[in-house]
């Protein structure tokens, strides 16, 4: 029986570009109040319309889209979206694929012990059936552990609800200060380097930053055959 992780790791996600401008603020916004923080946007147009119109139903309310969002687990349902757009590239979206993109990692401990007003979902937040909770000793009950820490989580015939819960979410109020990150992670070698340089030209200490080439898709582009 897999259980709820002790400590609970939460992680979100960036492109390379968005780390010098993260730096420079001290902090994580939610997508309601980034404003031109993000060089590179990876998030689909339609779903974060839906964000800005998906109430939370619980304390501090307001919606998903006023919140900064973290998964559970690595391949998210979101990643694998934009590993396959870039696979296949589709048009009129983010296309650069998941390598480009850096993990930063906390935990649930940590948000909770700072006192920061959050809220948990048991699923994507976008998606109406979901719920929401903001007790802490919920959490071992509210998120689907196994299926985060399973390796395929497609929907199947018996269960058709698998992708919505693998998207599970933790949602920080506002914003989320990086004094509370326990690091970073990136697909590469290469990106490693990339990411400490960012902090060496801030002036910066270099944070901790593993390679974790396992929490990626890593789709390479497919060749057009005429």
């Amino acid at each position: 029986m897999i259980r709820q992780p002790q400590p609970t790791l939460i992680m979100h996600f960036t492109h390379i570009d968005n780390l010098s401008a993260i730096l420079k603020a001290g902090r994580l916004f939610s997508d309601s109040s980034v404003g031109p923080q993000l060089a590179t946007n990876v998030g689909a147009v339609e779903i974060k319309a839906r964000r800005r119109e998906r109430p939370v139903p619980c304390p501090p309310g307001g919606f998903v889209a006023d919140y900064v969002p973290f998964y559970f687990a690595p391949r998210s349902p979101m990643m694998y979206r934009i590993a396959c757009d870039h696979r296949d590239g589709k048009p009129g979206c983010y296309l650069g694929g998941d390598d480009p993109l850096v993990y930063l990692v906390s935990s649930v401990e940590q948000v909770h012990a700072a006192g920061l007003s959050w809220v948990a979902s048991d699923g994507n937040c976008a998606v109406g059936l979901t719920t929401f909770s903001i007790e802490f000793d919920e959490l071992a009950t509210l998120v689907d552990w196994p299926l985060l820490q399973a390796e395929v989580w497609k929907n199947i015939p018996e269960d058709m609800d698998r992708m919505r819960r693998r998207a599970a979410e933790f949602l920080v109020h506002r914003e989320f200060p990086l004094d509370l990150l326990a690091g970073y992670a990136v697909r590469t070698a290469e990106r490693q380097e990339q990411v400490r340089q960012v902090f060496r030209d801030a002036g910066m200490i270099e944070p901790y930053v593993a390679v974790r080439p396992d929490w990626y898709y890593g789709y390479m582009r497919r060749e057009v055959r005429r």
